[in-house]
């Protein structure tokens, strides 16, 4: 299984954050019972986590600043 590649990937070659196509097999795409499961971006979880707790300061930060610098 090691380094399967996807045909259909476009874009950059990333190393596989969650929400970016890349060119090497996920593990959704390995196991046929895990292509139902909606993986959850931990990193924007997290920020909505503290965005609640910290409502005041939501406009001061944007993940996508933080994922593409």
């Amino acid at each position: 299984m090691k380094d399967k590649v996807r045909k259909d990937a476009q874009g950059r070659f990333l190393d596989n954050p969650d929400g970016v196509r890349t060119t090497k097999e996920s593990l959704f795409d390995m196991h046929e019972d895990m292509q139902t499961v909606d993986s959850i971006p931990v990193e924007e979880l997290n920020i909505q986590i503290q965005d609640e707790q910290y409502h005041h300061h939501t406009k001061n930060r944007s993940l996508s600043e933080e994922r593409y610098p």
